[in-house]
């Protein structure tokens, strides 16, 4: 199958699950383009390794001109050319109303359509967010693009998104779509509950890269420092407010404990000082961004992972978040919150510690609860591999995202079908 991904931007360190995604189906034969239509990625040097090994930027395409309306003026003449070669007398559409919407009718979308490769032909057009899908919508309508679109839910998208423009956001999504995805049943639940069709809406996790999180047995000794470690955007929803402030609980407990946080992000500065108003600077070390191998680093020297996840003001809120499926892939005891798609990825295999969202004790009592048991380690880490390794490899939702390709495939090919019968009568 040829697949484009429409993401914001690529490559970005926090969105492995899009490197991911794209390597399992090249892996198993299928051609996939990337189109970044909000901007290039992270300006890193340190990329994640499967980005190097299948050559992902250089199947990347990227709208670099968001922010230029004059330059975008400037290059309209070569990309109408570009695009009147392809598609004739199609052009016009970029001017239409009812082709595009007021955010792209015109150079936006004359430029975006001049990105697509070999004429925008291919079998599935797979939104990696949902507030990409009118896009890519308006372009197959204007004839720009052609294929089943696959519009996947993953977070902000079914939360705050929806708290910011109506639970009407996405009416028009869920009725011209083809198929669509959530990645946890928490957010399944919530598009359906919008007005997804629940037989084309279905749960694909994002998958985990298991060779670079090798696991190993972890222990703890009272005489030894505590290393703990939290990973994650800094935003509200991460919850990492609640982990300073259990860090400073654990050593007022008498606990030497040090916490890690790796993540950039507008509340950096904010959580600095919470560290020095609780007089644990010195106990908390950020790191920023980092590429996925050298948190699989951190992960290996950790003794526990913080994921504090909570509903952030915004209604921002988390799926089944990577981290602790990181974590659980390495051997890593976890505390982590009732929260969002959290308890159906933790429910069950006892590899961590669940606590109620927004509340530091619980988070600390959690970390006391889980060196209580630290005896049990050993076996928490192994059934937490093997619950990553049962559900969650690249291979296994790469196979469950080919099949609702093919379920959206067949479901256009019956409503083509119909409008055919249709218009015989």
């Amino acid at each position: 199958m040829k697949i484009a991904f429409f993401v914001h931007r690529f490559p970005v360190i926090s969105e492995a699950f899009i490197a991911n995604a794209a390597a399992g189906l090249i892996e198993e034969g299928h051609a996939v383009d990337i189109y970044a239509l909000d901007g290039p990625g992270d300006a890193t040097h340190e990329r994640h390794a499967l980005i190097k090994r299948y050559g992902l930027e250089d199947r990347t395409r990227t709208f670099r001109l968001k922010e230029s309306p004059r330059r975008r003026v400037a290059l309209a003449p070569p990309a109408a050319l570009k695009l009147a070669a392809r598609h004739g007398l199609k052009i016009g559409s970029v001017l239409d109303s009812r082709s595009f919407g007021p955010d792209r009718i015109g150079l936006r979308a004359l430029h975006e359509a001049s990105l697509f490769r070999g004429g925008g032909k291919y079998d599935i057009l797979h939104c990696h967010f949902g507030t990409l899908a009118e896009a890519v919508l308006d372009h197959r309508r204007a004839g720009f693009l052609t294929g089943r679109v696959v519009v996947h839910f993953r977070g902000y998208d079914i939360s705050k998104h929806i708290q910011d423009n109506g639970e009407h956001a996405y009416d028009r999504v869920f009725r011209d779509a083809d198929a669509f995805i959530a990645n946890c049943g928490y957010f399944r639940d919530r598009a359906i509950a919008l007005g997804a069709p629940a037989s084309r809406t279905q749960v694909v996790a994002s998958g985990v890269a298991l060779d670079r999180f090798p696991f190993a047995v972890r222990s703890w000794a009272p005489a030894e420092p505590l290393r703990v470690l939290a990973v994650g955007r800094l935003v509200e929803k991460k919850g990492f407010r609640f982990a300073v402030e259990a860090v400073a609980r654990l050593v007022a407990h008498g606990l030497d404990a040090h916490l890690t946080i790796v993540g950039d992000g507008p509340l950096r500065s904010a959580l600095e000082e919470q560290a020095a108003a609780l007089s644990v600077s010195k106990r908390v070390t950020f790191h920023g961004a980092l590429p996925h191998e050298r948190i699989s680093q951190l992960l290996e020297g950790s003794h526990i992972l913080l994921a504090p996840s909570t509903t952030a003001a915004s209604g921002d809120r988390d799926a089944s978040i990577n981290t602790v499926k990181e974590a659980m892939a390495t051997g890593c005891p976890f505390v982590t919150t009732n929260h969002g798609g959290i308890p159906e990825l933790v429910d069950g295999v006892d590899a961590g510690v669940m606590t109620q969202e927004g509340d530091a004790g619980a988070l600390a009592a959690g970390v006391l609860t889980l060196l209580a048991r630290r005896g049990e380690w050993a076996d928490m880490g192994r059934r937490g591999r093997d619950h990553v390794i049962s559900k969650y490899t690249i291979e296994s939702v790469t196979a469950a995202t080919l099949e609702i390709y093919q379920q959206a495939l067949a479901v256009r090919r019956t409503r083509d079908e119909s409008r055919r019968v249709m218009s015989w009568h």
